[in-house]
């Protein structure tokens, strides 16, 4: 529903300055210019640029509903442009209405005209709004394949879960590859209600076998359980909120290595076509010692983290995912608690294949993260804090070979630069393997 104040602005230019054209009024402000374009539509109707520019804008300044009146508006006049019930389908479909996206796809779709790229579209939209009809859903994702790394002693990347994980970087490099399997299984219960309610289950589980290294083999499972509440679905256009609780082992070298119990709040919000996740969680973290290990337990402690996820399409085909988080670990030894920052960034493209069929997602990525530690450690460094900085580049493939299943390929290389020479880590690693998704 259009504002009293755009209704006002609307009429003033009405009467003063809707004489100008609408590639002027592309460079008016937002408001403004969606108040020009949007009386432009209503002077000619039948205007297929007028309304495409108005509905690009309404949808650029994150109203939906209005970029949806335009477009139908369009197709009272223009039934025939099955590119404007695409983008009709996508836009209720962000809205949550999906049997009315599901009604503009099944016409794209059955259309002698649509082009076989556009019918995969349409039929992974179809296959996405079949599960979400029902009450209880299931998705997942798993790959299983080859890993080759430089420096196998650095471990897996979640370095927040581990903890500080210097017990294992302190080693000396070394080369290796493994076998590695990774699953994700997410549940949503929706229970029916006006708001949006629902309830939701995330599992995630990693397990990799070195060849040589085996002091090094991993294992983790994640899980993550809790409802989420649609909130202020008027003056935010799907947004929640979600109190989770979550629970965690892992294990290293074969024997339990730690246990972590907390949860948090995490909320969900579209603002100006970018989708936004803050969350807060806090968890205690129990490290296990053992023969290979025999100090872990001076990690234990907890593990608080503050992080604002958030992400948008650039253009058709091409979008970016951030994510920027506060790490603070307060572990049983002070030398071993630090203060995190990290920054992560992500831009998933489109490719053509080079044989033909589905596009590739092929995703370069970034990340950049201070550790500052508390104190020096008295046994290897005891006159110096230690102080890191870890990046990381990298580009993942996502090659659809047939249905669900693909193929996954990721290069990335690692580095930990410390103040500490000692501490400074290097490590090139890819992986490959089939993936399928379902």
């Amino acid at each position: 529903m259009r504002s009293p104040a755009s209704a006002g602005v609307s009429a003033f230019l009405g009467l003063t300055t809707f004489a100008c054209s609408d590639a002027e009024a592309q460079t008016l402000p937002d408001g403004v210019a969606e108040s020009a374009l949007f009386q432009a539509t209503l002077d000619r109707p039948s205007d297929l640029g007028a309304a495409l520019r108005y509905a690009a804008q309404a949808k650029k300044s994150g109203d939906i509903e209005a970029s949806i009146g335009a477009l139908e508006r369009l197709l009272f006049y223009n039934p025939s442009l099955l590119d404007v019930r695409y983008d009709l389908g996508t836009l209720y479909f962000r809205l949550g209405s999906y049997e009315m996206a599901r009604g503009y796809f099944e016409t794209v779709q059955k259309s002698a005209k649509t082009t076989e790229e556009m019918k995969e579209r349409v039929q992974e939209f179809l296959d996405t709004i079949e599960k979400k009809l029902q009450p209880d859903q299931w998705s997942g994702f798993a790959q299983t394949g080859l890993r080759y790394q430089t420096n196998a002693n650095l471990g897996p990347t979640q370095q927040p879960l581990l903890g500080a994980t210097r017990p294992l970087n302190s080693l000396s490099a070394q080369p290796d590859g493994n076998w590695f399997g990774i699953v994700a299984l997410n549940y949503v219960h929706d229970f029916g209600n006006q708001a949006g309610d629902v309830f939701e289950a995330n599992i995630l589980g990693y397990d990799a076998q070195q060849f040589n290294v085996t002091s090094f083999d991993t294992g983790f499972i994640d899980v993550r359980v809790g409802p989420r509440f649609g909130i202020l679905q008027d003056a935010l256009n799907g947004a929640s909120i979600k109190p989770y609780v979550a629970i965690t082992g892992a294990s290293l070298g074969g024997e339990p290595y730690l246990g972590s119990f907390g949860g948090g709040v995490t909320m969900h919000l579209n603002w100006a076509d970018v989708s936004f996740d803050p969350y807060v969680e806090l968890r205690g973290q129990a490290y296990h010692n053992s023969t290979l290990y025999p100090y872990a337990s001076g990690l234990n402690g907890s593990l608080t983290t503050v992080a604002l996820q958030a992400g948008a399409l650039i253009n058709e085909g091409v979008r970016w995912q951030a994510k920027l988080a506060f790490n603070h670990s307060a572990d049983a030894t002070p030398w071993f608690s630090y203060n995190r920052v990290a920054f992560d960034f992500w831009l998933p493209l489109a490719a053509p294949s080079p044989w033909g069929g589905r596009n590739w997602t092929v995703t370069p990525s970034f990340g950049v993260a201070p550790w500052l530690y508390n104190q020096s450690n008295p046994t290897t460094s005891p006159f110096t804090t230690e102080r890191d900085l870890e990046w990381r580049v990298g580009v993942g493939f996502d090659i659809p070979v047939k249905d669900s299943f693909g193929l996954g390929v990721q290069l990335q290389y690692r580095a930990i630069n410390s103040n500490i020479p000692t501490n400074t880590i290097r490590n090139f690693s890819v992986s490959a393997g089939p993936t399928v998704s379902f």
